[in-house]
């Protein structure tokens, strides 16, 4: 089964909302099996926009977090 990742969980696992939702979100996404998870471009590119608008991260910090 493939799964695949909503914007709020990787802003979350990037700790935009603070470092308790980081540690759920990075728990979630460690359970899953990495051939299991899907990145869908949109999510990426919505991670990239929340990072830099309301997490305030300079585009190339929030780029590396987008391709890492």
């Amino acid at each position: 089964m493939k799964i695949a990742l909503d914007t709020n969980v990787l802003a979350y696992a990037e700790g935009a909302n603070g470092t308790i939702m980081r540690d759920n979100a990075l728990e979630l996404v460690q359970r899953l099996s990495p051939g299991a998870i899907v990145l869908p471009v949109q999510t990426l590119g919505k991670l990239f926009n929340v990072l830099v608008r309301k997490a305030g991260r300079r585009p190339s910090r929030a780029r590396e977090a987008v391709l890492s």
